[in-house]
């Protein structure tokens, strides 16, 4: 995922996830309880009247192909599939350029693009009587805009942290500071700050003192790295990623769980999520869901979300990109346990961020990676 450009913190009406540190962290922990304990083309062609056929953008990969197995499941909307071109957020300057026609009903998105979608007014309220199978979803994952209206269908929970591939790593990682170990010499994957909005670099600011605010240290310890040589690739997408630790060219990175947990069905994969507190490795946890945008095919994508995310689909959905169903209904399979964290692991090893915040400062991040970590790659 990238960073995103918003101004969300303006956002009176968003969810209290987006408020406070301590509701946020109950938020998470409440809803990961209750789950797991849940661009633009041409139409396709179909016999359905034009207003049951919609054009709905995925990420791809896992995700288009579960996605597509549930649309399969049902005749009663037609659904012209679209790729999302890099992170969440390169789609968003398509979309404000060409408003109000921008010609998608159904978007995906996550926390950060949809804060930015809460903002722009892009969205059409969500309603339970549009969306029935929002009863069985958590109240606490709804996101609304300055006008109070639900925005967001949620659709999954997963999270992003530290992980090694272990029968290519030359020992066994166990805290932040082994990134300097020479015996690691190429072999990190370090993603850019537009990927994951630049988490990454939050972690090692958490380690070191700081927070999402007080990023100075992470910079001196991304200096560091990178003077050390141990960088053997520089990560701009999430492909970048997993192709570098799937052809062993590096061994270590910090990705979201989805991907990392299709890379362990593979390989040997160590994850970093449930670490003592002194190694430094947190772990974020985030919420992917849909909007559908207004002046479109409006009552077709809603009567799809609310398809998919029924407590099968939900369950089925999940299971292929590796992520925890929303649906409090559904079940949450074992591949996803190093993803899913009860009250006390909660407060030891999640930090949640201030999206707002985090999203705002995604040109400044990456105008400051580019001046002063590139040239001493």
């Amino acid at each position: 995922m990238t960073a995103l450009h918003s101004t969300a913190s303006k956002n009176k009406g968003n969810n209290e996830m987006f408020e406070n540190p301590v509701s946020r962290r109950k938020f998470l922990k409440d809803a990961a309880t209750a789950t797991a304990i849940g661009t633009l083309g041409s139409f396709a062609a179909s016999k359905a009247y034009a207003a049951d056929t919609i054009t709905a953008v995925e990420w791809g990969g896992s995700y288009v192909d579960g996605i597509k197995k549930i649309a399969a499941k049902q005749s009663d909307v037609q659904v012209n599939w679209q790729l999302h071109s890099g992170g969440a957020a390169a789609i968003l300057p398509k979309i404000k350029a060409t408003w109000p026609n921008p010609g998608i009903d159904l978007l995906t998105g996550w926390d950060l693009s949809l804060q930015a979608i809460a903002r722009e007014g892009w969205a059409e309220p969500v309603t339970v009587e549009k969306v029935p199978n929002l009863a069985d979803i958590p109240k606490k994952l709804l996101i609304k805009d300055s006008a109070g209206n639900v925005i967001n269908i949620p659709r999954s929970i997963s999270s992003i942290f530290w992980f090694y591939r272990e029968d290519n790593a030359p020992f066994a990682i166990t805290k932040i500071d082994d990134l300097l170990d020479p015996r690691l010499a190429g072999k990190v994957c370090f993603p850019a700050p537009q990927c994951n909005s630049n988490l990454q670099m939050v972690a090692l600011a958490l380690h070191k003192g700081g927070d999402e605010r007080n990023m100075e240290p992470a910079w001196d310890f991304v200096k560091k790295l990178a003077r050390s040589g141990n960088i053997g690739r520089v990560a701009t997408a999430d492909t970048d990623i997993t192709n570098s630790i799937s052809s062993g060219e590096t061994c270590v990175s910090f990705q979201a769980g989805s991907f990392v947990i299709n890379l362990a069905r593979d390989f040997k994969i160590k994850y970093l999520t449930k670490m003592d507190q002194d190694s430094g490795f947190r772990t974020f946890l985030y919420q992917e869901a849909w909007c559908v945008l207004k002046g479109g095919h409006t009552d077709a994508a809603f009567r799809f979300a609310n398809f998919a995310i029924n407590a099968e689909n939900n369950d089925e959905f999940n299971r292929s990109i590796a992520g925890i169903p929303v649906n409090i209904k559904a079940k949450t399979s074992d591949e996803v346990k190093p993803m899913v964290f009860n009250e006390e692991e909660m407060d030891k090893y999640i930090h949640i961020p201030d999206w707002a915040y985090v999203s705002e400062q995604a040109d400044a991040w990456l105008k400051r990676w580019e001046q002063e970590i590139v040239p001493l790659l």
